[in-house]
């Protein structure tokens, strides 16, 4: 091959990779020109997101948020079912553009995904047992402990328990929280671990015969909203509406419905994000208490 034929070829395809590259829509593109979002939740773990047994309808805190967001940036919504094993997985092959289904922050989950700033939920597990069955964590060693499939909990579980004792939990994962928790009830397990608040939830009546082992929460967390990696544009542009709903209120009206004293869910800790001064400057906003 000639040399000025080489030195052509190259240019060519230098011309069509930088056309290529300079036409590519960002995320924030796509969805604002597709006029919907869509956005990944869960149905399985109230008060975060589940079905309600009486109108039928997606509910929950995460989707009351999901709500707000599509609100604010314009767009109609298309909530798509996700778990615990899609949750990440369809933000990586793009089936959905926002996953807003209880993601705790990890190191892990960071190389697989983005996240929206800041995290939007204070959390952290507790153990479920029979009441007065189990006094401490320490008397977990060597008993069978319960989780959600793909929960985090099923590495940290054990890492806490062996904390107080060399004695090593048998570990079971079951598809959601109420599983696990009929599980427990049938004594097929000895304690389940989940996120406080939706242990709580998922407990309901059956509270009174049910305790958080020692009343100790552990592995605290964060959630934050799950956006694809690689997309700045998309990414920024839903932490900014996010800011913005911590700074005019529109967190703080769906935290009262779902966490307040008088919500569905109360919580007697506060699980509201807090925004440090020198991250987010006169962003920065003092919770009531």
């Amino acid at each position: 091959m000639k040399r000025s034929t080489a030195v052509l070829m190259l240019a060519a395809l230098f011309l069509m990779s930088f056309v290529a590259y300079a036409s590519a829509e960002s995320l924030l593109d796509e969805v604002t020109k597709r006029g919907v979002v869509r956005i990944g939740h869960g149905n399985t773990t109230p008060p975060m997101n589940y079905i309600d047994e009486k109108s039928g309808e997606w509910t929950g805190f995460d989707v009351d948020l999901g709500t707000e967001i599509a609100k604010k940036l314009g767009v109609k919504i298309e909530r798509v079912l996700v778990d615990n094993k899609t949750r990440i997985a369809f933000l990586a092959n793009r089936s959905i553009d926002i996953s807003l289904a209880n993601i705790s922050q990890t190191r892990s989950r960071e190389e697989q995904m983005d996240y929206a700033e800041p995290p939007y939920f204070w959390t952290g597990k507790i153990f479920y047992a029979k009441k007065g069955k189990i006094k401490s964590i320490k008397d977990l060693g060597s008993k069978k402990i319960g989780v959600d499939q793909g929960s985090n909990a099923f590495i940290a579980a054990p890492q806490e328990i062996t904390k107080y004792t060399n004695k090593k939990p048998e570990m079971l994962s079951f598809q959601n929280s109420a599983e696990g928790f009929l599980a427990l009830k049938q004594g097929k397990i000895d304690a389940y671990s989940q996120d406080a608040q939706i242990m709580a939830s998922v407990a309901g009546s059956l509270g009174e015969k049910y305790e958080a082992v020692g009343g100790a929460i552990w592995s605290p967390g964060l959630y934050g909203i799950g956006v694809p990696e690689n997309e700045s544009d998309w990414r920024d542009k839903i932490s900014f509406i996010l800011q913005d709903m911590l700074k005019d209120g529109t967190y703080e009206k769906i935290y009262q419905k779902w966490f307040g004293s008088k919500g569905i869910s109360p919580l007697p800790i506060n699980a509201r994000p807090r925004l440090p001064k020198d991250t987010f400057g006169d962003m920065l906003y003092v919770w009531p208490d």
